[in-house]
């Protein structure tokens, strides 16, 4: 028998952290109009080009045309490719980054013959996350007349279809679901069927938001959760990785956003730190800089994502949440926030991963020492009784 029940969870229930929903796109948007706004005069954008090959030596990269790409500029169609010069260049494209794989190339190359600039090798480690999602989106002001909304600064889950639904900050819902038997659903009947099912109240919103989502749906291709991503280092002499491109992850607590903001964050941070020489940023020990302060961060909340360390999960996993959180009820001054609380935080990565260690060892050394002592009340009792 189908189950409609519906979950609701906050992110942090400590009162002193908050999150927000953002839509990516429109988040874009608004960093490409704010930097145009700031600096028209030394900034340019171009679109529809992808990288085919990097020049380390002589600092020059090679961009062709993307073959997916539809140019309506007249002039640019004839041309295919474009050398540029770069100072530094900053490869933040991807899980599937074109930048890391020629570093990676150039790299072996360098070392093959003896010429290595790093001391380091720069190595990676791949591992392709099994799992693909559907997702679907709400329009505000459709979102705002649902009974759903009330709980919009919440994220609403419905586990028989495996689906969340994600308030956005400008009162959109942003959902999706893995659910293998909706990915794979053969016709648009079978996805209403699982969709009146499981989440008939989610159902009837889309379809005001679109009458022929069934069908829509049903012809929507699945998209990857892509991967994890670690990195021995995140430079290579004038060239830097951030975001996906540096440490892609596993979606499992909504970061991947959040660490690419924070590498910019550090990244802008070292070149406030550094005295420029001769008129110019020493740009490459900033870039070696970068890795030696991100680096271990970086692979901890890879860690975290990519083995879902910080969720609950199964009888012991709530047992030690439950656990957590009265021990912080009862002595606020003394507990922490838990791990979990704690990644929507500043604080680093590496140390909510060192606090989830101590958790666990603190859960199961209370675990075994209460099991110790009912086996000794038990025996205590079975002695007097005989």
């Amino acid at each position: 028998m189908q189950t409609t029940k519906m979950r609701k969870f906050d992110y942090s229930s400590d009162p002193d952290l908050q999150s927000y929903g953002v839509s990516r796109n429109a988040f874009v948007a608004y960093l490409q109009q704010t930097l145009f706004e700031r600096d028209t005069d030394h900034l340019s954008t171009n679109f529809g080009w992808e990288l085919k090959e990097i020049d380390d030596t002589n600092r020059l990269a090679t961009f062709q045309r993307s073959a997916n790409y539809i140019d309506d500029c007249e002039g640019l169609q004839q041309q295919h490719e474009m050398k540029v010069e770069f100072d530094l260049l900053v490869g933040a494209d991807g899980v599937s980054s074109k930048v890391r794989a020629e570093l990676l190339r150039l790299d072996a190359i360098q070392r093959a013959a003896g010429n290595a600039t790093e001391n380091l090798p720069l190595s990676l480690k791949f591992l392709q996350n099994p799992e693909f999602y559907k997702s679907f989106h709400i329009r505000p002001a459709l979102a705002k007349t649902s009974p759903l909304y009330k709980d919009h600064n919440r994220v609403q889950s419905w586990p028989s279809l495996n689906m969340l639904l994600v308030g956005m900050a400008d009162g959109s819902f942003w959902g999706g679901s893995k659910k293998a038997d909706l990915l794979n659903a053969s016709s648009a009947s079978e996805v209403e069927t699982l969709f009146k099912g499981n989440a008939p109240e989610v159902y009837d919103l889309l379809l005001k938001e679109n009458p022929n989502f069934a069908e829509d749906f049903l012809k929507q291709p699945a998209i990857s959760f892509g991967g994890a991503v670690l990195l021995s280092r995140f430079h290579h002499k004038n060239v830097l990785l951030i975001g996906d491109a540096a440490h892609s992850m596993f979606p499992s607590y909504g970061t991947g956003c959040n660490v690419a903001l924070e590498d910019c964050l550090l990244f802008d941070q070292i070149l406030q730190e550094s005295k420029p020489v001769h008129g110019k940023f020493p740009l490459r020990p900033a870039a070696a800089e970068f890795t030696r302060r991100r680096l271990c961060d970086a692979h901890a909340i890879v860690e975290m994502n990519t083995n879902f360390m910080l969720f609950p999960r199964g009888f012991l996993g709530y047992l030690q949440m439950l656990f957590l959180t009265t021990l912080r009820k009862w002595f606020p001054a003394v507990i922490k926030p838990t791990s979990y609380q704690l990644l929507w935080s500043t604080v680093p990565f590496e140390k909510i991963r060192h606090q989830k260690h101590k958790e666990i060892f603190l859960f199961y050394t209370a675990l075994l020492l209460t099991s110790t002592l009912v086996v000794l009340i038990a025996l205590s009792i079975l002695q007097v009784l005989h």
